[in-house]
C-alpha cells in the first residue's frame, strides 16, 4: 500500500469515524486501536488524537487523554474544543487551575461554548472560589438550552449561595 500524498484523498478519516461509533458503542479499546491507524496514515490528522483523548477520558485514562489533547492544541492552537477536553481531564485529576486555564482558552476561541463556562464553574467550585462559579454556572445557563443541565447549574448556584 503506498501513502497518500498532499493531492490524494484521505485515508486517515474512516478509521477516525470508526473509531468515533466504537466510542458511541461504548468499545473504547477498538477506539483507541484504530486511532493510531489513521495517524500513521496522516500523522497531522488532528481528529485522530481528538477522537483518542476523548476516550481516554471515557475510560478514566487521564494522563493519556491529555497526552493527545495536547497533541490536538499543537496541531491547531485556535481550535476550542481540545482545550475543553483537557480541561475535564485536568478538573478529573484534580489539577484545577490547569482545567480553569483551558475552560478559559477554550471561552477565548468560543465564547458561546456554554460545556466550558459548566466546567470552569465546576473547577472553581472545587476551589472555593464561589463567586466565580456561581458567575460561570450564570453563564453557562444563559447559553444552553439543557434543561436538565439548567436545574444541575441552578442546584450548585443555589449551594454556593448558602
Amino acid at each position: 500500500m503506498t501513502r497518500p500524498s498532499a493531492s490524494t484523498p484521505s485515508y486517515a478519516k474512516p478509521f477516525v469515524i470508526r473509531a468515533w461509533a466504537y466510542v458511541k458503542q461504548e468499545q473504547y479499546d477498538l477506539a483507541i486501536a484504530d486511532c493510531p491507524k489513521a495517524t500513521e496514515l496522516e500523522p497531522d490528522y488532528l481528529m485522530a488524537y481528538f477522537n483518542r483523548g476523548w476516550t481516554y477520558n471515557e475510560k478514566g485514562e487521564y494522563d493519556l487523554a491529555i497526552t493527545d489533547f495536547n497533541k490536538a492544541i499543537k496541531l491547531d492552537p485556535n481550535l476550542a474544543t481540545p482545550y475543553l477536553n483537557r480541561a475535564f481531564a485536568y478538573s478529573e485529576k484534580g489539577p484545577y487551575d490547569l482545567a480553569i486555564t483551558d475552560c478559559t482558552k477554550a471561552i477565548k476561541f468560543d465564547r458561546n461554548m456554554a460545556s466550558a463556562y459548566l466546567e470552569r464553574a465546576n473547577a472553581y467550585k472545587q476551589q472555593g472560589k464561589k463567586d466565580e462559579a456561581i458567575a460561570d454556572y450564570e453563564k453557562f445557563i444563559s447559553l444552553t438550552d439543557n434543561v436538565k443541565f439548567i436545574e444541575i447549574a441552578k442546584q450548585q448556584i443555589e449551594e454556593l449561595s448558602k
